[in-house]
């Protein structure tokens, strides 16, 4: 419990100077984020150890310098990236076909969120506070619905604690205290919150579920032991990470 608390607070400190002062911090937030997520993900590999060390830099790197290309060129750019990492195998024994599809999977889901974050951030600081009080007002609100209610198994075969009467008390919780939080502190109209906050809600639940899918695909309890006493990075921003995508989505779709 002590080394949990304690990780805690670093975690703590880690985040919230990077999303109220931004510049420099915001950067080195997201690139931590990158790499703790390209150890994580890329590692999943049986052949992971006997990669070259620099195609772990690679997927990382190619990631973080993506937030500084202008739009134009990001359509380009993927198509590169993907051609390269589905010929390693041609030059390298040692890196698979899987692990190509595994490093382009990296690649192209953390340049989404990486991406997305920031352009969230850009357009109101305030959006990703609101985000992080949607995902985990939802995760207490399932959490206490559930130990409270539950009966009847959300998805035994993914994870067989969660119930279906969690995941309801989760979401009410969350988008009644979410779109009331957003009412009073953001710029925005009702219908924005109630719709966000719903789908949020939701898509939090079923980022939860993907990630647990694939640690149990894999046979894992946790992605890493990067912070003590809560796993890796991935285990804690599970949520999260899919929250960002399909914010900023909701967000260019109802301003359009």
């Amino acid at each position: 419990m002590k080394t949990r608390t304690i990780t805690a607070l670093l975690i703590i400190l880690c985040v919230i100077p990077p999303l109220v002062f931004g510049g420099v911090l915001l950067y080195l937030l997201i690139a931590g984020i990158i790499a703790g997520g390209a150890i994580e993900l890329l590692g999943l590999s049986n052949q992971y150890k006997q990669w070259p060390k620099w195609i772990c830099f690679l997927a990382g790197f190619s990631v973080f310098i993506s937030l500084f290309f202008q739009e134009a060129f990001i359509l380009p750019y993927i198509a590169m990236m993907l051609l390269i990492y589905f010929s390693l195998p041609v030059f390298m024994k040692s890196f698979s076909s899987e692990d190509s599809f595994l490093c382009m999977a990296y690649f192209v889901f953390f340049m989404l969120i990486a991406k997305s974050f920031l352009k969230i951030y850009q357009t109101d600081t305030g959006y990703i506070w609101y985000i992080i009080i949607v995902t985990y007002l939802c995760d207490t609100g399932a959490y206490f619905s559930g130990m409270l209610f539950g009966k009847h198994k959300l998805n035994e075969r993914i994870s067989p604690k969660k119930t279906i009467e969690g995941a309801i008390g989760g979401w009410l919780v969350a988008i009644i205290l979410s779109t009331l939080s957003g009412m009073m502190f953001l710029n925005a109209s009702l219908p924005f919150f109630l719709i966000t906050s719903g789908v949020l809600a939701i898509s939090g639940q079923v980022g939860d579920l993907a990630f647990s899918a694939v640690k149990r695909q894999y046979k894992l309890k946790d992605f890493s032991n990067l912070l003590p006493g809560h796993g890796g990075v991935l285990d804690r921003v599970d949520s999260l990470v899919f929250n960002f995508i399909v914010f900023y989505f909701l967000m260019v779709v109802m301003s359009s």
